[in-house]
C-alpha cells in the first residue's frame, strides 16, 4: 500500500509554516551571526516581535558579561559547523529585551550540508521544565534566607529585623500579605510587630487574644506548620471575616520558637487557593529560625551588656566602700578614745553626744557591709536561722523605732524549718521591707 501523495505545495512555503508553527523557539542564523528569520516561539521566549528579532546579531541577545567569549566561540563554530547540543552539561542563559535574562538549552543545526549557508538555532526554555521550576524556585528561596542571614549577622537593632523579615518573605514568595506576632508578657495576648501587606485589623501594635480558635493561637497550640488550602472551608479556627472580605483564600504559618518555648508566628497569605507547597513551608521555617535566633542573640547580648554594667558598678561601689569603711575606722577609734577620757566621765551632755556618734558609725559601718556585699567583696557567711525567732526580734526593735501608730503581728509557724542564710544580710533585707511598708502607708 503507497502513501497517499502529498498536494502540490511550494517548498518555501512549506518550510515557512512548519518553521512558523513549531513550538520550540527557533532562530535562522547566517554565517556573520545575523538572524535572519525567527519564529514565533522565539519572539516569547526572548520578549520580542519574531519581527523584530530579524536582521538582529545574535550576539545581542547574549548576556554583556560573556559576550566576548561567546563570538569568540560562535567564530570557532563557523569554521567547523555541525550538531551541537548546548546547555546540557553547563548553564546557559539569553538576554531578553527588558534586560533579563532566561536559563535554555541551545541545539545548533547546520545546514551547510543542504547547500544553505545557515545554522538553524533552536531554543529551550528550561525554565518551563517542572524539575528545573522546581530547582530555580527553591534557588530562590534559599538566596532570601541567605540575604536574611546577612542582615541578622549586620545589624544590631532588632526593630530593623522585624521590620525586613516579613518584606523579604513575602517578595520571596510573591504573596500579598506577610505577619509577624509575638507573644506579650503573660502569654495572654499576641501583638502584630511588623507586616507587610497588612489588613487594617491587623494593624502594627494591634493585640488580639491568644485562643486556639484564633489563626495564631492555633498555630502556637499546635506547635508545628500549619498550611491553609482554603479559607473559605477552613474548619480548625475561626476565620476573621476581614481575611475574606480582603479576597485572601490560602495561608501558612510557622511558630517562632526560642529555646524550646513559642514566642509568636511568622504568617503569609495569599489570594490564590493552594499557593503553598513544601517548599514554601521549608522556607519559611528556616525564615522563622533565622529570625528567632536573631532576637535570642541580641537579648543575649543586652543580658550581657547589663551584667558588664553591673560588674563596673559593683567594681567602682566596693573601691568607694573600701575607703570609706577605712575612714570610719579612723572615726570609730577616736570616738572609742574620747569615751574613755575622764574628763568626759562628769558630762552627761558631751557622753550623750559620743554615743550617738558611734551609733552613727555602726549604721555607717552595716551600710559598708551592704555595698561591699553588692560588689561581691564581702564574704557571705550562711547558717542556720530560726526565722520565727529572727521575727520576733525584729519585730521589737521596729516597734520602738517605727511610727507608733502601726501595729506589727508576728504570725510565723512554730514548726518552720531553719533556713540557710547570712543572718545580717536576711535581717536587713526583712528591715527593708518594714520600712518600704512603712513609707508606703
Amino acid at each position: 500500500m503507497s502513501a497517499p501523495a502529498l498536494p502540490d505545495f511550494d517548498d518555501r512555503t512549506v518550510f515557512r509554516s512548519l518553521f512558523a508553527a513549531y513550538p520550540v523557539a527557533l532562530l535562522l542564523v547566517d554565517g556573520g551571526g545575523t538572524i535572519v528569520l525567527a519564529n514565533p516561539a522565539a519572539g516569547a521566549v526572548l520578549g520580542y516581535d519574531a519581527n523584530e528579532l530579524v536582521g538582529m546579531p545574535v550576539d545581542a541577545l547574549v548576556p554583556d558579561d560573556i559576550r566576548p567569549r561567546h563570538a569568540a566561540y560562535r567564530h570557532a563554530y563557523g569554521l567547523n559547523p555541525h550538531p551541537r547540543p548546548m546547555g546540557t552539561q553547563m548553564d546557559l542563559v539569553a538576554k531578553r529585551r527588558d534586560g533579563s535574562t532566561v536559563m535554555v538549552e541551545i541545539a545548533l543545526s547546520p545546514l551547510q550540508e543542504h547547500g544553505l549557508p545557515y545554522v538553524v538555532a533552536a531554543i529551550r526554555d528550561i525554565g518551563a521544565y517542572p524539575r528545573v521550576r522546581q530547582a530555580l524556585q527553591r534557588a530562590r528561596y534559599s538566596e532570601y534566607v541567605a540575604r536574611l542571614g546577612r542582615l541578622a549577622v549586620d545589624t544590631r537593632d532588632p526593630q530593623q529585623l522585624l521590620e525586613e523579615v516579613p518584606v523579604l518573605a513575602a517578595e520571596a514568595l510573591q504573596v500579598e500579605m506577610c505577619v509577624v506576632y509575638l507573644l506579650e508578657p503573660g502569654g495572654r495576648e499576641f501583638r502584630v510587630v511588623s507586616g507587610a501587606g497588612l489588613l487594617e485589623s491587623e494593624a502594627v501594635g494591634q493585640r488580639m487574644p491568644n485562643r486556639p480558635d484564633t489563626p495564631a493561637g492555633f498555630i502556637l497550640a499546635q506547635g508545628k506548620p500549619l498550611a491553609v488550602d482554603d479559607y473559605a472551608s477552613e474548619q480548625r479556627f475561626s476565620v476573621p471575616p476581614a481575611f475574606i472580605a480582603a479576597g485572601l483564600r490560602s495561608g501558612l504559618a510557622v511558630p517562632l520558637s526560642d529555646r524550646g518555648s513559642s514566642i509568636g508566628a511568622f504568617t503569609v497569605r495569599s489570594r490564590l487557593p493552594k499557593r503553598f507547597g513544601e517548599d514554601e513551608m521549608r522556607f519559611m521555617e528556616a525564615m522563622a529560625s533565622l529570625l528567632a535566633t536573631s532576637l535570642q542573640r541580641v537579648q543575649t547580648e543586652e543580658q550581657l551588656n547589663h551584667a558588664q554594667r553591673l560588674e563596673s558598678v559593683g567594681q567602682l561601689t566596693g573601691g568607694i566602700a573600701h575607703d570609706f569603711n577605712n575612714l570610719l575606722t579612723v572615726i570609730s577609734g577616736n570616738l572609742q578614745i574620747l569615751d574613755d577620757l575622764p574628763a568626759l566621765a562628769d558630762d552627761p551632755f558631751a557622753r550623750q553626744m559620743v554615743a550617738a556618734a558611734t551609733r552613727a558609725t555602726r549604721r555607717a559601718a552595716e551600710l559598708t557591709g551592704k555595698l561591699l556585699a553588692f560588689s561581691r567583696r564581702q564574704v557571705l557567711k550562711p547558717s542556720r536561722i530560726d526565722v520565727s525567732a529572727m521575727l520576733v526580734s525584729l519585730a521589737d526593735m521596729l516597734r520602738r523605732t517605727l511610727d507608733q501608730r502601726i501595729r506589727i503581728e508576728v504570725e510565723a509557724d512554730p514548726d518552720c524549718p531553719p533556713c540557710m542564710a547570712d543572718a545580717g544580710q536576711l535581717e536587713s533585707a526583712v528591715l527593708n521591707i518594714a520600712i518600704n511598708a512603712r513609707d508606703a502607708m
